[in-house]
Parts: structure tokens; C-alpha cells; sequence
């Protein structure tokens, strides 16, 4: 193997959260880096995760004939 061609892994990299500014400690072979989402406040780790509830064909269908029943 080639001699010092790794790069050096910081063992204490400071990772800042820029959504709910949560600050954390994890090996990188940065110094500092920053995430968008943690574990902290990511909508599938916290448990609040909005579920869209769009519907099928059929309702639609039905919501659209209600609303032209309406202007009549």
C-alpha cells in the first residue's frame, strides 16, 4: 500500500444541524460540517410525518360532480 495517501479522520468532527441548529460529535475527514436534517428533527425519526392524503380516482370524480351540482 502507498504511504499517505488516506486522508486523516478527525475523530471529533462538529456537526451542526442547520434546521433545528442540534450540534453533534462523529468521525469525518472534515473538521466541521453541516446537515440540512438530524436525527433530531427528520419527520421519520420524530414520528411526525405528514401523510397526504390525496385520494383516488373515484373521489375525485364524486368531488368534482358535487362542485358542479353546487353552481346549478
Amino acid at each position: 500500500m502507498k504511504q499517505g495517501i488516506h486522508p486523516q479522520v478527525h475523530k471529533k468532527t462538529k456537526a451542526t444541524c442547520s434546521t433545528c441548529n442540534a450540534v453533534f460529535e462523529i468521525p469525518s475527514t472534515a473538521e466541521e460540517v453541516t446537515i440540512e436534517t438530524c436525527s433530531k428533527c427528520h419527520p421519520v425519526y420524530t414520528g411526525k410525518q405528514r401523510k397526504e392524503m390525496k385520494g383516488g380516482r373515484v373521489e375525485r370524480f364524486r368531488k368534482r360532480m358535487a362542485a358542479g351540482r353546487k353552481k346549478e
